[in-house]
């Protein structure tokens, strides 16, 4: 008969599983502990994800998904009433300050409603935003910097420039009382200066009254979904009509993305290596729980075998003793899940800012995620590793006969043996017990070699990393100083460092080397070449329509057309650091030639790439300086005023000379002694400082200083020497150094051996638990077989060297499992790490196996014992009496 009654089925699992207290304890601790590794895992990675994003917002200025720019009051009135738009904010700016005491951070004076300013980390902590027209609010660097302290009702003098969008300006100061403030982020771009509305619109009416015209503002949104930004912000452009590919017109709405989402990101770049990345890594977690978790359920079936089979003459189905198994796991899952989420987020968090502080995101931009989906992913992962783990103990007590059941140990195999007369030794009839269950024996083995094999990877890993190769392609010296928008590669004649700071700079240093990079910071310089060279040059960064928009605006001088180069003078002095692909980098010296090197694009390998736009060593190459230009109104011919419309302005070039070079070398610029990025439609071109200047005939700006120290100590001096004029919040400088960079890498080396430490430390920890439990299941299962062996002569001391040498046989397989899979995994993954990392150089090493194999051995002599010691409390009498 059919026993349909689900309660009584599981008020009959319930009950036998309260008869095995001991082993339950065992299972909840497995999944305890599995649901740790999820829990902790997920805490981890959605922590990381918020604290780039938030390092990322940072950086922008804001966390809004979006920004309609330059919208009037009708277009915002118009864009806010959109489905996909969930919360607006506007901003107003009205000027800025850019003098000394600001340093290269300017401030930036606007009115922002609540939303805008809360999503611009803009609201003060102290305080409340700008209400009437003699309120400020603003960070405390700030207040700082004005020499006003941070108090509320404080007066402040302001001083700054109002500017409209045509950039005219007028400056202007005022007197506030000050409502709010907060503490300033260093990797924000701006400092936020609010003003109140009504301030705001005092000043656009002086402005106007001036001769100005309208102001900027801009409307931030907030969409309903975070996953395709640009695609939602541009379709509601494209609902009411508006274009954001224009600028100035009536229609012009133009957008900006938040790039800090990461689902942003991913909708962008994610191809199909990294989802299988993604994929097998999370195979390999789930592997990991169910390594332990199956041989647990494995253990509750070969000890409850015999109760199965007897239920099932009663008339219980095959499907409800699978059920009924089931019902142990979920049982068991109510109570491990709950204490692993809590102990495994417990460990994310605590774990987290550690890992953090390894990376280049640093402490300022530390977000621990609270994220419901950590508990919702680790519930479902922990749920989905206990059911699969229960699918082949669940088949085989639902397959079992009932006689079956009664003769059940857990031999699987059935090959009949072939008699012999020679006494059985000890080591044979371990080696036998191995081959009863050959899947267990090998899950075991696997679980074991895992921990081995990713120990030796990561050791692997970590010394394939070639400081040496890192710090090279990082930076090209022991220090390179310039201004703050120098690093942020805001490059402009009115940023630079100055002649003073370098003199400065030199004299309280100790070096061996010294020289500068110089650019023209106020000279336009066209570069002739060919229009196949033009449109191979443009490739993959404009559209077919947009190339061609761009061939029939540009200058034209007979089969040539005009392109954008960047010139950079270096001191002779540094030449030895630029790196020659091919020619000779000696003529540049030469002070009566017009030589110049193009410096060409490499993988992050030092290969040259897309060699074919390149002009060739002794090749000519003409440019163009324009001495005096300015724009025109081309209905007039005249000078353009303040009243001109942008759409009749136009490029006039008034004087201009040319020079021919010589190309004598195609060289790589080191990255950190250049402009830091590339030409899109132009060379890079490099050439002396002295031809620089005098072949421009203009002023040229020093980009960078470089210096080598003569010695580690005098090195350490200048670090220390720079930290400290480089520290203070108004100062213009910044610096890069080799020491810098050292502990960047080691930063970087350190999360990798953080992270793979403690998932190496997990997975060895379930391998160790999961030999544990095979021990253990072959002595709870073998009780009567041993009771028989006793009972012939079989001594305690031959039993206990029988199962060292099973538990042996485990650990001398592991080793030698983990050995080879090393050496596999060694050649399969030393071109992989190679090609994602530029600056790995691998080495085979087996260090890792060779130091655990010993532990294994070490703990198979003694947890057999151990486990065997529980079974000898037990008379051979009363364990045959319970097989009967």
């Amino acid at each position: 008969m059919n026993v349909k009654n689900k309660k009584c089925i599981f008020r009959l699992s319930y009950r036998s599983l309260r008869a095995a207290k001991k082993r339950n304890i065992i299972a909840v601790i497995a999944i305890i502990l599995t649901t740790i590794l999820f829990t902790s895992l997920f805490t981890i990675a959605l922590s990381l994800n918020d604290s780039y994003q938030t390092y990322s917002f940072r950086q922008m200025g804001g966390y809004s998904h979006g920004t309609f720019k330059d919208v009037t009051d009708e277009q915002a009135d118009k864009l806010i009433t959109h489905s996909k738009i969930k919360a607006y904010g506007k901003r107003t700016c009205i000027g800025s300050i850019k003098s000394d005491y600001f340093g290269q951070i300017s401030g930036e004076v606007s009115y922002m409603d609540e939303n805008c300013s809360k999503w611009s980390y803009a609201t003060p902590t102290t305080g409340r935003n700008p209400e009437n027209s003699d309120e400020i609010a603003m960070d405390t660097t700030a207040l700082k910097l004005l020499g006003t302290k941070a108090k509320l009702g404080t007066k402040i003098k302001l001083t700054y420039t109002v500017r409209d969008n045509k950039s005219k300006t007028f400056e202007k100061t005022d007197y506030f009382k000050l409502t709010g403030y907060y503490d300033y982020n260093s990797l924000m771009p701006v400092h936020y200066i609010n003003v109140s509305k009504k301030y705001t619109e005092n000043i656009i009416k002086e402005a106007k009254n001036n001769g100005l015209d309208d102001f900027r503002t801009d409307l931030n949104v907030m969409l309903k979904s975070s996953h395709n930004i640009e695609k939602q912000m541009e379709q509601i452009d494209k609902d009411f009509g508006y274009d954001w590919q224009t600028r100035d017109e009536k229609n012009s709405v133009r957008i900006g993305v938040n790039w800090g989402y990461t689902s942003e990101k991913v909708a962008e770049n994610t191809d199909p290596v990294t989802l299988v990345g993604i994929v097998a890594f999370l195979i390999l977690v789930i592997f990991t729980g169910y390594l332990i978790i199956y041989n647990i359920f494995q253990i509750s079936v070969t000890n409850d075998i015999h109760f199965y089979g007897l239920i099932k003459t009663i008339g219980v189905t095959p499907h409800q003793l699978r059920r009924i198994i089931y019902i142990h796991a979920l049982l068991l899952c109510a109570i491990g899940i709950p204490i692993g989420l809590f102990i495994g987020y417990f460990s994310g968090v605590t774990l987290f800012p550690a890992i953090i502080s390894q990376t280049t995101l640093g402490t300022e931009s530390t977000s621990i995620s609270i994220s419901p989906l950590i508990f919702v992913i680790s519930i479902l992962f922990s749920l989905l590793t206990v059911l699969m783990s229960c699918l082949r103990p669940g088949f085989i007590a639902s397959k079992i006969s009932p006689v079956e059941a009664v003769k059940y140990t857990d031999n699987s195999n059935t090959k009949k043996k072939k008699k012999h007369t020679r006494g059985a030794k000890v080591y044979q009839m371990a080696f036998t017990n191995l081959g009863r269950n050959k899947l267990s024996t090998f899950l075991v083995v696997i679980s074991l070699s895992l921990s081995v094999v990713l120990l030796n990877t990561l050791f692997f890993f970590v010394n394939g990393i070639d400081m040496n190769r890192f710090v090279s392609r990082s930076v090209c010296s022991d220090f390179i100083v310039s201004t703050k928008s120098y690093f942020r590669y805001e490059i402009d004649g009115e940023h630079c460092i100055s002649d003073k700071d370098i003199r400065r700079i030199t004299a309280n240093t100790d070096n061996r080397l010294t020289g500068c990079g110089y650019f023209l910071p106020s000279t336009d310089v066209v570069g002739w070449v060919d229009k196949k060279t033009y449109i191979n040059m443009c490739k993959g960064t404009f559209s077919q329509k947009e190339l061609q928009q761009n061939l029939n605006s540009i200058r034209k001088k007979r089969d040539k057309v005009a392109s954008d180069p960047l010139i950079e003078g270096i001191d002779i002095k540094l030449l030895n650091k630029v790196k020659v692909i091919s020619g000779s980098i000696s003529p540049l010296k030469d002070k009566k030639q017009h030589n110049i090197a193009i410096s060409v694009m490499t993988d992050d390998y030092g290969n040259p790439q897309n060699m074919g736009i390149y002009p060739k060593v002794g090749d000519k190459f003409t440019m163009s300086y324009i001495d005096d230009a300015y724009f025109i109104d081309n209905r007039t011919g005249k000078k353009v005023t303040d009243d001109t419309p942008e759409k009749y302005m136009e490029y006039y070039i008034a004087k201009e000379h040319e020079v021919t070079y010589t190309v004598c070398a195609l060289v790589n610029v080191p990255y950190s002694m250049g402009f830091r990025y590339g030409s899109v439609t132009g060379y890079n071109v490099v050439m002396s400082t002295d031809s620089l200047k005098n072949d421009s005939r203009q002023k040229i700006s020093p980009l960078f200083y470089m210096l080598d120290s003569k010695n580690k100590k005098a090195e350490i001096r200048t670090e220390n020497y720079l930290k400290n004029i480089t520290s203070a919040p108004s100062s213009s400088l910044s610096f890069e150094s080799k020491a810098k960079v050292r502990q960047g890498f080691d930063s970087f080396k350190n999360m990798f051996i953080l992270l793979g430490g403690l998932l190496c430390a997990v997975i060895g920890i379930i391998g160790i638990l999961n030999f544990v439990n095979a021990v253990l299941t072959g002595i709870m299962s073998r009780k009567h077989e041993f009771a028989m062996l006793k009972s012939i002569g079989m001594t305690n001391r031959q039993l206990r060297r029988m199962l060292i040498y099973e538990s042996l046989f485990y650990s001398v397989s592991s080793s030698v499992v983990s050995l080879i899979t090393s050496v596999i995994f060694a050649v399969l993954t030393k071109r992989l790490f190679e090609n994602i990392f530029w600056f790995f150089n691998g080495h085979f090493v087996i260090l890792p196996v060779l130091l655990v194999a010993p532990v294994f051995i070490i703990l198979s002599c003694i947890i057999p014992m151990l486990m065997y010691g529980n079974t000898e409390k037990q008379s051979v009498v009363d364990t045959l009496r319970d097989f009967v």
